[in-house]
């Protein structure tokens, strides 16, 4: 899938707001695929979820026919199945990201407040030593840090992808996307370092660094497993 594509196709698969309890029962099972409830080829039954939900199964179908439109799951006849994120895809995402997210920081330079850039940094730095951070939390920091830069921006289609192709990253495996601890925190001070300095350049371009950093140690990690 071309880059240009991949932004068309999840514009395309937005939500429009006027359906309500369809957007709980989307939100519900992303979350759940999000954090391992569901996992990678598992089934995914349309009634004993309402049930489960507490909803009609018509929201619950239309939910899940967005989450197989945008990729989240996939059909094998008649049966929905959690769909993973391959190598090729998470490489693909992480190209879409680079553009998006460097822009959104070179937007961000100068706007963001000092309260929000204190948060942040108070954040990062409380996370000491990667034993004592779950993997939870560490996507909690990072989710807070990025999508703040891509808020400040001002750009809210951009702001929109950002989040998606994030929640993409996410799903390629929370056990496989390589923690990079120090080097990832240090990337991230970089960044709020020149936004806080007004250098949307320097920003932009630091960006760049920490995405192609982890795009890097994502395929470091996925072709060393292959070969274990």
């Amino acid at each position: 899938m071309c880059i240009l594509r991949a932004v068309y196709k999840l514009m395309k698969l937005a939500p429009s707001g006027d359906q309500p309890l369809s957007q709980n029962a989307y939100d519900s099972v992303l979350h759940m695929i999000q954090t391992g409830a569901f996992r990678n080829g598992e089934v995914v039954n349309e009634r004993r979820l309402a049930e489960q939900l507490g909803l009609s199964r018509t929201p619950v179908r239309e939910a899940l026919g967005r989450l197989e439109g945008s990729g989240y799951l996939r059909r094998s006849g008649r049966t929905l199945l959690v769909n993973g994120v391959e190598l090729s895809e998470i490489l693909e995402i992480m190209a879409v990201r680079i553009l998006l997210e460097a822009d959104a920081a070179r937007n961000a330079a100068g706007k963001m407040s000092a309260a929000k850039l204190a948060d942040i940094r108070q954040r990062l730095m409380a996370m000491t030593t990667s034993d004592q951070v779950s993997a939870s939390s560490h996507w909690e920091v990072d989710d807070f840090l990025h999508l703040s830069i891509a808020e400040t921006s001002g750009n809210k289609l951009s702001q929109r992808l950002i989040g998606e192709l994030r929640t993409r990253t996410r799903m390629f495996g929370k056990e496989m996307v390589p923690m990079r601890f120090e080097s990832g925190r240090d990337e991230h001070l970089a960044i709020l370092d020149a936004i806080e300095a007004g250098d949307g350049e320097r920003a932009a371009q630091a960006m760049v660094r920490h995405i192609e950093g982890a795009r890097y140690g994502i395929f470091q990690s996925f072709t060393a497993s292959s070969f274990r």
